[in-house]
């Protein structure tokens, strides 16, 4: 029901007069929205399907949206020029080989600005994220239940079918985030423990990452690539130090290896308290133009911009097609506003 009267509604909803009058209520916003994974078929991460991003770019192509890039954004905020009007900005987390095979080819064909946020180690083929090995390691357990010991907790999960999985790895991914990040390595032991199963030696297929020559190839095409940070790991769980350091070396990795990267930052996991002023002025004093999260929101025309350029928000592409179009429109900025 709700699907079906989102069809007949949404069209003249988000006609141009309705628009137009709607903007004057609630002001206009630019969605900044991010992708984390693409459905590849014979894998089993969870993602948007290529089709489907496909419709979402079409819709925007056929219906008076203009498609900019982050950067461009970034910089008419900083310099207080109007944003462009009904303007889409699309981004992509992590850099996963399937990001560069599948997702880029489809911006690209679309002639849609894209930025790929990345995590430095993964192009270095060193590491895949502390999140993907939970993942991993309760997805090919064969164990139906399981115990944690946290030290200062004693966490116990039912494994018996795909929904408590998933259930478990978002506990578990969620009381990680809460622990020391430097501690990381020996936390996903103790679950590997925990399951009964190591870590593999190779990156599993699912997993894996693109490489420096396929960023540069892409770049060359005209795809942007900013850093991610080194390990994904999270900063406000980090010593000054340490944080300062998955910043900055993050950024020199990609000075070193790409010819025009982008110097915009993404918090990883992007939460509210996965960073604070320690990290927006570590940021500033590096001279990075700006930072996104994954805090839901829109980009408007700031008084103070400099107050908000750290924290630009974002939104998560849906999977379903009149979501999209909402997120897309005024009546999604009117349902936060309410």
């Amino acid at each position: 029901m709700k699907t079906f009267i989102k069809k007949f509604l949404f069209p003249p909803l988000s006609g141009s007069t309705v628009s137009a009058l709607a903007a004057s209520v609630f002001g206009c916003g630019l969605p900044v929205f991010m992708i984390h994974r693409i459905k590849v078929p014979g894998q089993t991460n969870s993602g948007i399907c290529p089709d489907h991003l496909r419709r979402c770019l079409s819709y925007l192509a056929e219906n008076g949206y203009t498609f900019v890039s982050l950067e461009e954004v970034v910089l008419s905020l900083r310099n207080q020029t109007p944003l462009p009007e009904k303007a889409v900005v699309f981004t992509m987390d992590d850099g996963f080989l399937e990001q560069a095979t599948v997702a880029a080819p489809i911006f690209l064909e679309y002639n849609c600005p894209l930025t790929i946020f990345v995590v430095t180690g993964m192009l270095d083929q060193v590491l895949w994220p502390w999140d993907a090995q939970v993942s991993w390691l309760i997805n090919n357990t064969e164990k139906n239940n399981i115990t944690v010991d946290f030290e200062d907790e004693l966490l116990s999960l039912t494994l018996g079918d795909e929904k408590k999985r998933g259930k478990a790895r978002e506990q578990l991914r969620n009381i990680i985030k809460e622990m020391d990040a430097e501690l990381l390595p020996a936390i996903i032991r103790r679950l590997a423990e925990a399951v009964d199963m190591p870590l593999p030696e190779i990156i599993p297929a699912c997993y894996r990452s693109m490489d420096w020559d396929m960023a540069r190839e892409l770049e060359s095409r005209g795809v942007q690539f900013a850093p991610h940070s080194m390990t994904h790991r999270i900063l406000s769980r980090l010593s000054k130090p340490v944080a300062e350091k998955e910043i900055i070396g993050s950024w020199e990795k990609l000075d070193s290896e790409l010819s025009r990267p982008l110097k915009i930052f993404c918090y990883p996991t992007g939460r509210a308290l996965d960073y604070g002023p320690r990290e927006t002025g570590i940021l500033k004093r590096e001279n990075f133009l700006g930072a996104v999260s994954t805090l839901p929101g829109y980009v408007e025309e700031w008084a103070n911009p400099e107050d908000k350029i750290y924290h630009i928000p974002r939104l998560v592409v849906p999977n379903n097609m009149m979501d999209f179009i909402q997120y897309c429109s005024w009546i999604e900025r009117a349902r936060m506003f309410v």
